[in-house]
Parts: C-alpha cells; structure tokens; sequence
C-alpha cells in the first residue's frame, strides 16, 4: 500500500530491455536510475509552473532505498513523487515506484542546491520554494 499523499506527482517511466537480469528483474542500480529520473521529471514540471528564467543545480547528499519487491520487465512503471522536508539550502525528496498495484521501491533522497562556481550549497529561491511546497506534506 502506498504512503504518498494524494498530491504527489505521479510520474511514468519507460522500461527498457536491457533494464533487466537474466531473471527478467530489473537490476537495483537500473532502479536507481528509474528514480532518478522520475525526480528530475518532477522539478522539471515543477518549475514549468512558474515564470522561472534561473537554473536550479543541485546534488544529491544522500539516499535511503527500500528494496521491497521485485519489478519485472514489461508495461511502464510509475513513481509518486513528493517533498516531506524543505530547508534552507535543500530538501527530502520521498518516491515511490509502483508496478501492478504495488509498491516495489521506496527512497528518499535529500537534494542540495549547490553554487557550482563557489562550491558550496545555496538558500533555495522563494520561487523554488512555493512550487516544492505544492507536493509537500
């Protein structure tokens, strides 16, 4: 049964055939990736919401993963995406990747926006902020 809220993104990803093991399952660090992409797929419509000419670098500082079941080669899978923390320079990313009903990956990541040029981490931007706010709980 899912944990997220009923506002989080829901993002679908492709699955590819050189995702999977000999088994038919696909391999963790595919998954990994899978998860990836689902969140930047989110900031990326988050920030089509707004009127926002800025860049928004940032790295990831750390990722907790439950691998609960595993997901097989064939449709599609989803992943609902939600924020359950925001700070000053970063915020927790929550995901959830489902297949036929059931949830087969949970993560969190925590995301910091980085000054690549001063190499160090930067205050989110109000902007950012607000539309982060819209998934999180």
């Amino acid at each position: 049964m899912s944990n997220a809220p009923q506002h989080a993104q829901e993002i679908s990803i492709e699955l590819r055939w050189s995702d999977q093991d000999l088994m038919g399952i696909l391999n963790n660090a595919k998954l990994m990736t899978l998860v990836e992409e689902a969140r930047v797929r989110s900031l990326d419509a988050l920030l089509a919401q707004i009127d926002w000419s800025g860049s928004v670098d940032a790295v990831l500082r750390k990722v907790e993963t439950d691998f609960l079941r595993p997901v097989h080669y064939k449709d599609a899978v989803k992943v609902l995406v939600w924020v359950s923390k925001i700070g000053n320079t970063s915020y927790t990313v929550q995901h959830e990747l489902i297949q036929d009903g059931q949830v087969c990956m949970a993560v969190e990541a925590v995301v910091v926006l980085f000054d690549a040029e001063n190499q160090a981490p930067q205050p989110i931007p109000n902007e950012v902020r607000a539309v982060l706010e819209t998934v999180a709980v």
